[in-house]
């Protein structure tokens, strides 16, 4: 029998929504600024899409269920 589980259950899927929403948000120019040091949250955006795209690549590596539709 097959290990499976649905699209949604999947740690890797929900990694990269996370970082993809980051960067659509970026690529938008979603502004900051009203939230004092655009730069500072800048940087965290860009970090936060990267440490979710090394999380979706380690989920993967660690996954032991296959996804099915």
């Amino acid at each position: 029998m097959i290990d499976s589980k649905t699209i949604l259950a999947s740690r890797t899927v929900w990694a990269n929504f996370v970082g993809l929403a980051a960067l659509i948000l970026g690529f938008l120019g979603f502004d900051a600024s009203a939230l004092n040091g655009g730069e500072f949250l800048e940087a965290t955006a860009q970090l936060i899409a990267a440490a979710s795209f090394m999380a979706s690549t380690i989920f993967r590596i660690l996954a032991t269920k296959q996804i099915l539709d």
